[in-house]
């Protein structure tokens, strides 16, 4: 039995009088404490030796330490440095700042080994420092979830993909920062606080995998484990203007990650380069000679035989039926005019490049609920299905009714620990209506158990109806806007002031003030629950300086794949170096190309 001791409340999470008070007068009073408490990162002074390892991608270091040019303590001690000094970011969890001595005794093990057994000992990376996400379970690091209660508790064993990580000998850079279990688009909690955006001092850094998403941004380190439930590894990839890969369901093991539903968790990454994210998949997997046949027949098509799928449909704009069955309450809306401009230069230059843009909608099916034929995408989305004589949200509520379940068996299996569900619950506390932990735990008492059965029914509907879509207008890839809203504040998401375009009844669009929920549901969630491929890539910044990104996303397995988790591990990789040729090409065009944050920018270019 492990006992968690009491804790501070950390000082950049809202005061409980403020979170308390749910009125319109109390949630604009959070909005304003937190206009009123911007980040300001401070430069940190760096010698040229430092300023060359920081800007070191996963691929660069690997390269260094084969060749014998710098040493894994040497680089680890130049990103435990970076990582102190922007101690205030709340990047990492408060244990892991606490207990640094941990990475470096590690990197000097590595070197030790390296000089008596020969570098290729420590391949494939060489001792390569990556940052786990905070829900992971790791045996040095506690293993809290982002839960106060379980600050000091260890895992009895790793989550099964630092094992591959420390099997590759990776070294494990500690735990980075998140909302408790995972459970929101916003990390921050009241154990170590709200993690900060290095771009802009009033945005989130997204969640649930912002740590991760802030470090690779700052330059902590070069790639970083996040993981995926309904947009957890993309929106800290858009938010932090990083490449973010959220792979097919089981492509990495996903044990020893406490997850939220059955279908929907997948483990992924966050790079500044999207070459490291091609470059650790392969090494991780030992897929390398499967990397080398993909590449090989991605670089034999012609550019034009890349066909890239643009529907409007639900992701650029979201235009609903007076008919639809909508659980969520979302409202018709748009991308906002800056992601759509990004979009549509990147279609431009694309096209320019040689590439074919396919701008077609979702095919009709049948549809009982609809009367009539209807886009496909609408009719698995918001066609009720009514199943156990109950109206069935297409967009996956159902999903979450094992949430309360999983968690505490990973509280049991892998931390040993008693804490009850009810104190975890209790202790998972609001930071805002854009921050509501305990609103997605409290899906498992109130969704419907016949209809979580069913999810597998459906989610075999749903994968036909997306693959449909390729193989009907003969695509490779769909590209989208990752989300409907520009780079999301904390005052906004406080009170449900996101600005987003919103259809009216004569058909034109108004920004009106929102919910995190109009924002982020459909673009992140609504095809989650079906494997598929998805990168979110970065496209350089807006007029007001907020990171902007697209996304791409493969098709799924067939029908007779889809539970086979040897096949995940190689499905993605046609998709990945088709999207590493429109990476090259989209890049090309400077408005379009990633860009340092501010700081970073003058502290190491």
């Amino acid at each position: 039995m492990t006992m968690a001791k009491s804790y501070t409340r950390h000082a950049t999470f809202p005061p409980q009088e403020l979170v308390d008070d749910e009125s319109e007068e109390g949630r604009n009073k959070l909005c304003q404490w937190y206009k009123d408490r911007p980040y300001e990162p401070t430069a940190q002074e760096l010698s040229p030796r430092a300023k060359e390892l920081l800007l070191f991608s996963a691929s660069d270091y690997i390269a260094a330490r084969r060749a014998g040019t710098v040493t894994c303590r040497e680089y680890a001690e130049v990103l435990v440095s970076r990582m102190l000094h922007l101690k205030d970011t709340q990047q990492f969890t408060l244990a892991s700042y606490r207990m640094t001595d941990v990475i470096i005794n590690a990197a000097k093990q590595m070197d030790e080994k390296a000089a008596k057994e020969g570098v290729e000992s420590i391949a494939p990376l060489y001792g390569l420092p990556v940052p786990a996400k905070g829900t992971m379970a790791t045996t040095d690091f506690p293993s809290c979830a982002g839960h106060a209660a379980l600050h000091d508790v260890h895992a009895l064993k790793d989550a099964a993909i630092l094992t591959l990580f420390r099997d590759a000998n990776a070294i494990v850079m500690g735990k980075t920062n998140v909302p408790e279990f995972a459970a929101s688009w916003t990390t921050m909690n009241p154990l170590n606080g709200r993690t900060m955006n290095m771009y802009r001092g009033d945005l989130t850094s997204g969640g649930s995998s912002g740590g991760s998403g802030s470090a690779v941004s700052a330059h902590v380190a070069p790639v970083a484990l996040t993981e995926d439930t309904g947009g957890s590894t993309r929106h800290p990839a858009f938010q932090n203007n990083n490449f973010g890969y959220d792979p097919s369901r089981n492509h990495y093991p996903n044990e020893g990650n406490p997850g939220i539903t059955y279908t929907n968790d997948q483990v992924g990454l966050n790079a500044r380069s999207f070459d490291d994210i091609l470059l650790i998949d392969s090494l991780i997997l030992n897929t390398r000679e499967e990397h080398a046949t993909a590449l090989a027949a991605a670089s034999a098509c012609n550019n034009s035989e890349i066909r890239i799928g643009t529907p409007l449909f639900p992701f650029v704009e979201l235009t609903l039926r007076d008919d639809v069955y909508n659980f969520w309450g979302v409202k018709s809306c748009a991308v906002s005019d800056e992601l759509r401009a990004k979009y549509d230069t990147t279609k431009e230059i694309l096209s320019s490049a040689g590439f074919t843009i396919v701008e077609k909608e979702w095919p009709d099916v049948p549809s009982e609920h609809f009367k009539e034929p209807v886009n496909g995408a609408m009719e698995t989305l918001f066609g009720n299905r009514r199943i156990n004589n109950k109206d069935y949200d297409g967009i996956g509520a159902a999903h979450f009714h094992s949430f309360s379940g999983q968690l505490s068996e990973y509280v049991l299996s892998y931390l040993n620990s008693d804490i009850s569900l009810k104190e975890i619950r209790d202790g998972m506390l609001d930071g805002g209506d854009g921050h509501s932990p305990t609103g997605f735990l409290k899906f498992s008492s109130f969704t419907d158990e016949s209809q979580h059965r069913a999810t597998g029914i459906v989610q075999t509907e749903k994968l036909q109806i997306w693959n449909n879509y390729f193989e009907t207008h003969n695509v490779d890839v769909i590209m989208v806007p990752p989300q409907y809203s520009n780079a999301i504040k904390y005052s906004e998401m406080s009170n449900k002031s996101i600005p987003v375009a919103i259809r009216q009844q004569d058909g034109s669009y108004k920004m009106e003030p929102s919910s995190i929920v109009q924002s982020n549901l459909v673009p992140y969630f609504a095809f989650k629950d079906i494997p598929v491929p998805k990168v979110v890539v970065p496209t350089g910044l807006d007029d007001e300086g907020r990171p902007t990104a697209v996304e791409f996303l493969g098709k799924g397995p067939p029908l007779s794949k889809l539970f086979d988790s040897d096949f995940a591990k190689t499905h993605d990789l046609e998709f990945l170096y088709k999207v590493q040729r429109l990476v090259s090409a989209m890049h090309k065009e400077p408005s379009l190309q990633r860009v340092e944050p501010p700081t970073v920018a003058k502290e190491l270019c």
